[in-house]
């Protein structure tokens, strides 16, 4: 998927999450914090979905995102560009 800074996005279901559900929140997450972060931004951004905390590392540095809810974690990790 396409992360907000426009770095693609592998997302990787933690147990108990669904692949599709983690793919949902991942998505939202990304949707809400459009123009927030910059393909070269150094700053993360987080925000609420759902329920869920998403945090967006830093694209600079290739950071990917976190989400967590309880026991419960999702993560999607940039995918290095060949």
């Amino acid at each position: 998927m396409t992360a907000a800074s426009g770095l693609t996005l592998q997302v990787l279901n933690g147990p108990g999450v669904s692949c599709a559900d983690a793919t949902g929140i991942v998505g939202s997450f990304h949707k809400r914090i459009a123009g927030r972060q910059s393909a070269g931004s150094d700053e993360p951004v987080s925000e609420t979905v759902d329920g869920w905390l998403c945090v967006s590392g830093a694209p600079a540095a290739q950071g990917g995102t976190n989400c967590s809810k309880g026991e419960q974690n999702v993560f999607a990790a940039v995918v290095p560009v060949e």
